[in-house]
């Protein structure tokens, strides 16, 4: 077994030393499992690429843009995407630590994971292929794909960051599960490192550091399970998404006290019960609804909105033609840039 290590920090920073104590201590752990990581910062993409020769088309033809550059780029540019993409797809399990800016993971993961990831990842897209090729469909009778997206994942989350504060956290575990949702792997542990500013600092505290060698430990427990025979093994408030186990919701103004998991899609509704944590008091819960059709965790929500894309495409398509005219006119309508170093004639 593999696990990848994603560095999405500064180096010699906070994320590099939680990352490389769950690493080793994942080895530690079972001796036969091989280890790598990444510094993702670091990776070097050339700007608007087109997509990787290996990508998939998960629009089937209907979106043109999709699988096109916009812009040039020239066989001297340097390009890490087909390696980190290989990295992903060959690992059994991959643990991410990451910095936090503004309340999120940095954007250079991202970066990675809209150019090699997303819809050219999208284990329910390929599933759903390949249940309509073996029934003969054929619009898919020559879709390929990488055997390598089906093989089962673990996943490990690990952030940190300065504040000591939660606010300065609220969307850095919901961010850094909708980077990974598409490879249909199965997030095994996540936590929050709080009170870390300085590179280094999370070794005057040897509790984050175990904290990093307990997830890994939780990883490799469940290394080759299939999504559904994998379990969740970390931290989960009372209310929390069973789908993401995270708490951020929003309000569906449905009439009915109608909420949705910001994260995953997940939907439910507010209601009043008791809890053991609310101390016999009455307390506001979400109600989740179950095997939903709407979390993007779900094989079945993945199913459902890649159907969706489809048939969307589809019939935009097909009203296209009346306005090719004034979308040529609006692209070429000249405008001052500012002047970049980058900039190319």
């Amino acid at each position: 077994m593999h696990i990848l290590g994603l560095c999405n920090g500064q180096l010699h920073g906070n994320s590099e030393i939680l990352l490389k104590a769950a690493l080793t201590e994942a080895t530690a752990a079972d001796p036969t499992i091989t280890t790598a990581w990444i510094h993702v910062p670091s990776l070097v993409i050339p700007r608007n690429p087109a997509p990787l020769k290996s990508a998939m088309d998960v629009s089937m033809g209907t979106n043109k843009g999709q699988m096109s550059g916009a812009a040039p780029t020239t066989a001297e540019d340097v390009d890490d995407r087909q390696a980190a993409l290989n990295a992903i797809l060959d690992a059994d399990a991959i643990i991410v630590a990451s910095a936090t800016y503004s309340h999120q993971p940095p954007g250079f993961l991202k970066v990675l994971m809209d150019r090699i990831g997303g819809p050219y990842l999208d284990v329910g897209f390929v599933r759903n292929a390949r249940a309509k090729q073996a029934a003969g469909d054929p619009k898919f009778a020559d879709f390929k794909y990488d055997a390598r997206l089906l093989k089962p994942r673990a996943l490990g989350f690990i952030m940190t960051g300065g504040s000591t504060t939660p606010d300065q956290f609220s969307m850095a575990l919901p961010t850094m599960n909708l980077f990974f949702y598409c490879l249909h792997a199965k997030v095994v542990d996540q936590f929050l490192g709080k009170n870390f500013m300085d590179a280094g600092s999370v070794l005057l505290d040897p509790a984050v550091m175990e904290r990093s060698r307990l997830l890994a430990r939780n990883v490799v427990s469940q290394l080759g399970k299939e999504f559904d025979d994998a379990a969740y093994l970390g931290p989960s408030e009372p209310g929390a998404c069973p789908y993401c186990h995270l708490s951020a919701i929003e309000f569906l103004h449905d009439g009915d006290n109608g909420v949705g998991c910001t994260t995953c899609g997940a939907r439910g509704k507010l209601v009043v019960g008791e809890t053991a944590a609310g101390g016999g008091k009455a307390q506001i819960l979400p109600e989740w609804e179950e095997d939903s059709e709407w979390s993007c965790v779900t094989l079945k929500g993945k199913i459902k909105h890649g159907e969706d894309i489809l048939s969307w495409g589809s019939r935009e398509r097909g009203k296209m033609a009346a306005v090719e005219e004034e979308k040529a006119k609006w692209l070429g309508v000249e405008m001052p840039q500012v002047p970049l170093p980058s900039s190319r004639l």
